[in-house]
């Protein structure tokens, strides 16, 4: 454990952990869009800034170390907020997301040129699919804030599983996608919605999501998986229930 001050306040953290995870973990308000807990931070949005030890820093990037000051809202702080926010409202005019950031950290007028842009390049799509999801449908193309994410050459990936974890992650929502009781369409993709082997309910899940899952092994049973929330809890439930008799009657 390391002893670490933010805003004056002396908190407790753990080696490793960057600046963000022990404020948001205390309480502290740090605007981010680009982190993730379950991701690997890169400090893509520039969002997150505070000061530590006198010098602007990507608090999703930056680890803690014994004895360390940071500041979350000085002048510096707040000034260079505005200016990532600017630019990202530049970018993405019609966000409600940083419409509300705007207004809460003083943003009142954009002095650069908006655009018709809906995403703000902060690649935690591209990351989820690939990381945690292990499909590898998406990619990034371009620089700067000509980067975009599509599956490659723009075309229906066959890597594509439905998910819609990019839809899901994606700190604007600018990830269209559209569920009927029997389908899942994204990126221009549609793929059939398992139903429930019990009541037969559609399920968030495709074949292809499935088939990733049991090839990653990740001790997840396919059966499993095959249950609704409802009957996944009322097998839980009964499972329980023989669990306690059974005990009793060894009582």
């Amino acid at each position: 454990m390391v002893n670490i001050y933010i805003n004056g306040k002396e908190v407790a953290a753990q080696k490793g952990e960057t600046i963000l995870q022990v404020a948001l973990r205390e309480g502290y308000d740090i605007p981010h869009l680009c982190y993730h807990p379950a991701l690997k931070a890169e400090g893509n949005c520039r969002l997150c800034l505070v000061e530590a030890a006198g010098k602007i820093v990507t608090s999703c990037t930056t680890v803690v170390k014994d004895g360390l000051e940071v500041n979350l809202d000085t002048e510096e702080v707040n000034r260079h907020r505005r200016t990532v926010l600017e630019m990202l409202k530049g970018l993405v005019p019609k966000s409600p997301l940083l419409n509300e950031l705007s207004i809460k950290y003083g943003l009142e007028k954009v002095r650069i040129a908006e655009s018709e842009e809906v995403c703000i390049k902060c690649g935690l799509c591209v990351r989820v699919c690939s990381d945690l999801i292990g499909a590898d449908a998406l990619t990034q193309e371009g620089r700067g804030t000509e980067t975009f994410f599509n599956p490659p050459f723009g075309e229906p990936s066959p890597d594509c599983v439905g998910c819609t974890s990019c839809a899901f992650i994606c700190p604007v929502q600018c990830i269209k996608y559209e569920k009927t009781d029997d389908t899942i369409t994204i990126w221009g993709k549609t793929m059939d919605r398992l139903k429930c082997s019990n009541c037969n309910a559609p399920l968030d899940l495709t074949q292809e999501h499935l088939d990733l899952i049991v090839k990653r092994g990740d001790n997840l049973h396919a059966e499993d998986l095959m249950l609704c929330d409802v009957c996944s809890r009322a097998q839980t439930l009964s499972t329980m229930k023989t669990v306690v008799e059974s005990q009793l009657n060894l009582e």
